[in-house]
């Protein structure tokens, strides 16, 4: 889930990215919030910041503005996930000078699967600011597409 809020400054100075870090049960979906999860923050080709998730799985990541962002969930006990964030027309949303957006990441167990090696470089999930909606907006074709792959690969598993 992304959301977006704002305070009245002339320029984004600041993007707060937060949420939480759940476990997924791949044979029940329940879901349940998992401490100790590295979230590595890039912009191309830079870390620009590392965190792990806290108790009850929440993060809480203030960081300066960069025109993308590339957060990496994951440790080797979950199958990494990935969520791009395409964050270029945050700075022509006239009147905020702080973004934050509130995201939950659902990782399930790692379990060796072939097939699965993709997902430490290939986003889930993609995300933009849509300038006339004033919100962030996903990607649901991409996030569409990348489901049916991975329910693909799980389902050739089993």
């Amino acid at each position: 889930m992304l959301s977006l809020g704002s305070m009245a400054q002339s320029n984004v100075k600041c993007v707060t990215i937060s949420g939480k870090v759940l476990e997924l049960n791949l044979l029940d979906s329940l879901e349940k919030p998992i401490a100790g999860i590295p979230i590595e923050v890039w912009s191309g080709n830079s870390i620009i910041a590392t965190f792990k998730s806290e108790s009850k799985g929440k993060y809480n990541l203030k960081l300066a503005y960069y025109p993308t962002y590339t957060i990496k969930f994951g440790n080797a006990n979950y199958v990494t996930k990935i969520v791009e964030i395409d964050a270029s027309n945050f700075k022509e949303a006239s009147g905020f000078g702080l973004i934050q957006l509130t995201l939950d990441i659902a990782l399930f167990k790692n379990k060796g699967y072939l097939g699965l090696d993709f997902m430490s470089n290939t986003p889930v999930a993609k995300a933009f600011f849509h300038k006339r909606k004033g919100a962030i907006v996903w990607d649901m074709d991409y996030s569409q597409k990348m489901n049916y792959r991975i329910t693909g690969v799980l389902e050739a598993n089993q």
